[in-house]
C-alpha cells in the first residue's frame, strides 16, 4: 500500500480526535465518530480516531478508578477527625486529614499529563506525523487496526 497523502482535513480530523481529550468523556464520542467516517476513506484518519477513543477510554477508567479510591481515602480521613471534634472541637485536623487532602494531587496531576499526552498527539498529527500512543497504539497495530504503510 502507498503512503496516504495527509491532507489538511485529514490532519485537522486527527488531531481534533486527539486534542478532544480536554473534553473528559466527550472526547470518546469524537474518536469513534472519526473513526466511524472515515474508516472507508483513510486509513490514517480511522486509525487515529480509534487510536484516541480507546485512549481516551482507558485514561478515563483509570482516572474514575483514582477518583474513587481518593474519595474512600478522603471519607477515612472524617473518622478520626469526627472523632477528635468530639473530644477536643478547637484542635487542628488529624495529620491522616492533610495525608488525604494532599493526595489529592495524584489523581489531578494524572489528568493532567494524560491531557497534555493527548494534545502532544493532536500537535503531532496536525503536523503530519504519525502518532502512536505508548502501548495503545502498538497493540491496535497489531490487532489488525493500524496504518500499514
Amino acid at each position: 500500500m502507498q503512503p496516504e497523502d495527509k491532507s489538511t482535513e485529514s490532519r485537522l480530523l486527527a488531531a481534533l480526535a486527539h486534542g478532544s481529550i480536554t473534553t473528559q468523556g466527550l472526547g470518546i464520542l469524537v474518536g469513534v465518530l472519526v473513526y466511524i467516517t472515515q474508516r472507508d476513506k483513510s486509513r490514517y484518519m480511522a486509525f487515529q480516531g480509534l487510536q484516541a477513543a480507546v485512549f481516551q477510554f482507558v485514561h478515563l477508567v483509570i482516572t474514575i478508578g483514582m477518583w474513587l479510591f481518593w474519595g474512600v481515602l478522603y471519607g477515612l480521613s472524617m473518622i478520626p477527625m469526627i472523632m477528635q471534634m468530639e473530644s477536643n472541637p478547637d484542635a487542628a485536623p488529624p495529620a491522616i486529614f492533610w495525608i488525604a487532602m494532599l493526595t489529592m494531587v495524584i489523581p489531578l496531576g494524572y489528568m493532567v499529563l494524560i491531557g497534555w499526552y493527548g494534545l502532544w498527539g493532536a500537535w503531532q498529527t496536525w503536523r503530519g506525523k504519525d502518532f502512536k500512543y505508548l502501548f495503545i497504539g502498538r497493540w491496535l497495530e497489531k490487532s489488525g487496526f493500524g496504518e500499514r504503510v
